[in-house]
């Protein structure tokens, strides 16, 4: 069985390598002697933290404590076929009403240091939300509180606390095929996407540390 955190898999619409790497050897946050990202992940957890209390809601904390027999290891789950599991737990929700039936808008949140995020890591941040909504709707049908059309990503500057852009995100019908299509490429059964060299410049640097990709396209630069 290939188990799966939801924050790994999504790094895939980034860059396959830097995917695996997390999948197989931990991501950026459980490295030790990550000195460097200490601060910036204090800042984050922080606002995560913030902007999940000021904005709940009653029903949110009902929703999530009918959820509760659900939770397997701190995390939500689902199997797929006989040898993959994705697991993980979204940033938060909220509760809407519509016709007279309440619906569950899962959030997912980013913070930032700089102004903007670069098209892949929007990317990589609507695929997270789609993994969870995908991991959640059949047990929030369970109880009674179904999955809203769309989910929102929602990112904010770590300099202001604000929130600098919304995003609309659909769920998608096809993710177990998008899942198995980025297994493949870990087994080697199909070709990894690689980024453009900018994007490495930008990975964190143990996951640098542990690419062979970064090494060899820094040569390659190095030697121009």
């Amino acid at each position: 069985m290939l188990f799966l955190r939801v924050s790994c898999l999504s790094h895939s619409e980034f860059c396959d390598k830097r995917s695996k790497i997390e999948t197989f050897m931990g991501s950026s946050h459980d490295y030790k002697g990550a000195a460097n990202l200490k601060g910036v992940i204090a800042t984050g957890n922080r606002l995560h933290a913030q902007y999940a209390y000021m904005y709940r809601d009653f029903d949110s904390d009902l929703v999530l404590n009918r959820m509760e027999r659900f939770l397997i290891r701190g995390a939500f789950q689902k199997q797929i076929g006989e040898d993959i599991t994705v697991r993980g737990v979204f940033d938060n929700l909220r509760v809407i009403q519509a016709k007279g039936i309440k619906y569950v808008v899962p959030l997912e949140l980013k913070t930032i240091m700089k102004k903007t995020m670069w098209s892949r890591e929007v990317n990589a941040a609507i695929r997270q939300l789609q993994l969870y909504m995908y991991i959640v709707k059949d047990m929030l049908d369970e109880i009674g509180y179904p999955l809203w059309k769309r989910g929102y990503l929602e990112i904010y500057s770590q300099y202001t606390g604000y929130r600098i852009r919304r995003i609309p995100v659909e769920y998608d019908e096809n993710i177990e095929d998008w899942i198995r299509d980025v297994v493949n490429r870990f087994k080697g059964l199909s070709r990894m996407k690689a980024p453009h060299y900018a994007y490495c410049k930008r990975c964190p640097v143990q996951v640098r540390n542990a690419c062979s990709w970064y090494f060899l396209r820094r040569e390659d630069n190095v030697s121009l």
